[in-house]
């Protein structure tokens, strides 16, 4: 089954560099209920890796505001009376940072020592502590790299309003070896190679302790830098078609669940 559905998906993904401004819609299941599931993509419009059963959200950076190395997609979307008037998403990062070569046309490490950062929100208690060092860490991002992950490994993602919704877009950005996404404006990304980049994460709520919602199934987001729509499309490909799943270098954590039952 799984093998039809990413036959399916392949043609209606053969690019990351079409979307836009885009958004993966969250349901909880049931709606802010005690032990409700936190679904993400539950119509199904993203392809889901052959490797694991988890979905592949193909992004571009390039967005004009944040430079050619930065992009705010995709959003996250929780729609009214999801969560009570609140309660926090969070996001968990998960495995280490995988790199999509198209000269050879293989997922491998990063060649030159690439990172991404992802930029989730500072913990009310850290801003209530005003400590500078925990500060920093926050503000400097969750980071993936070849060798695993470094700062907070956990951070929230917004809060829900009245109606219990969310619509939050919060930055990601590639950077090269000597390059650094934490430092404000445009031209600190250093030149990372062109390529695709793929890190994995999880999204969770803190409500009730952490206990009330079953966190959802990891995520895998395809952030493009520069390659072509026809590159693109094959660097997912390797993805969901199960005979190019090159599975030889296993990721620390990747394709994981932490809650399971899905």
């Amino acid at each position: 089954m799984l093998v039809a559905t990413s036959l399916k998906v392949s043609a209606q993904y053969s690019s990351c560099n079409d979307f836009g401004h885009f958004d993966l819609f969250i349901d909880i299941v049931p709606p802010a209920a005690v032990g409700a599931k936190i679904l993400i993509d539950s119509a199904g419009s993203f392809p889901l890796s052959a490797d694991t059963g988890n979905i592949v959200v193909p992004a571009d950076f390039g967005d004009l505001p944040g430079g050619p190395h930065k992009t705010d997609d995709p959003g996250w979307v929780v729609n009214a009376g999801g969560l009570l008037d609140g309660e926090k998403l969070w996001f968990r990062a998960l495995g280490a940072l995988r790199y999509w070569d198209p000269t050879i046309e293989a997922w491998i490490g990063p060649v030159k020592g690439e990172r991404v950062r992802y930029f989730g929100t500072i913990p009310f208690e850290v801003f209530l502590r005003n400590d500078p060092v925990e500060l920093a860490f926050y503000k400097q991002g969750t980071i993936w790299s070849y060798g695993g992950l470094e700062g907070p490994l956990e951070s929230p993602i917004d809060q829900a309003a009245r109606d219990g919704s969310i619509h939050t877009h919060l930055d990601f950005c590639v950077e090269a070896a000597d390059g650094d996404c934490a430092l404000r404006g445009v031209g600190h990304t250093g030149n990372p190679s062109t390529g695709a980049y793929l890190i994995e994460l999880q999204l969770f709520s803190d409500a009730g302790e952490g206990e009330k919602y079953r966190s959802s199934r990891p995520v895998q987001v395809l952030l493009n830098n520069g390659l072509t729509g026809d590159q693109c499309g094959t660097a997912i490909d390797a993805l969901i078609q199960p005979t190019n799943v090159d599975s030889s270098e296993a990721l620390p954590g990747a394709g994981v669940l932490i809650m399971t039952g899905y």
